[in-house]
């Protein structure tokens, strides 16, 4: 997961990305969340991807072509974010199919302003969080393997 963040923030949005080390999980109150599920017959979960509104919005310009700090149009933040979400899931569902754990992906769906993701008690949960620049990027697993 953390080359397949670097590596669609590189190539679909020419910013830097790179985990982040020993930092607590930040606070996002008003956020975008990007959401991809997956499942089969031996794994299911999903995979979440929370990015600040600010952010969501930057990320959102440079994947149009548009100036940093140019207004998107919420319509295509949301398509932004899920589509950068598709991608990492994509890489995860690729990385799972290799190892025999095959599954397939849901399409994206978009969370926007203040909640809490809970995962089931038998469900495995994990955060990475990620720096570009300033910002920091929380991608969040659930995963279940039966």
């Amino acid at each position: 997961m953390t080359r397949h963040l670097v590596d669609v923030f590189d190539t679909m949005l020419a910013m830097p990305a790179a985990l982040a080390s020993n930092v607590e999980l930040p606070q996002f109150f008003e956020r975008v969340t990007g959401s991809v599920g997956f499942a089969g017959e031996t794994v299911t979960g999903a995979v979440y991807l929370h990015l600040t509104e600010t952010f969501a919005n930057r990320v959102a310009a440079a994947m149009l072509g548009l100036a940093p700090d140019e207004k998107v149009g919420e319509n295509d933040v949301n398509d932004v974010v899920g589509e950068a979400t598709n991608m990492l899931t994509g890489g995860l569902k690729s990385w799972l199919c290799d190892a025999g754990a095959d599954c397939a992906v849901s399409t994206p769906a978009i969370i926007r302003g203040a909640f809490d993701v809970e995962a089931m008690p038998d469900v495995a949960r994990e955060f990475l969080v990620f720096e570009s620049g300033a910002e920091r990027v929380i991608v969040e697993i659930h995963i279940k393997f039966s």
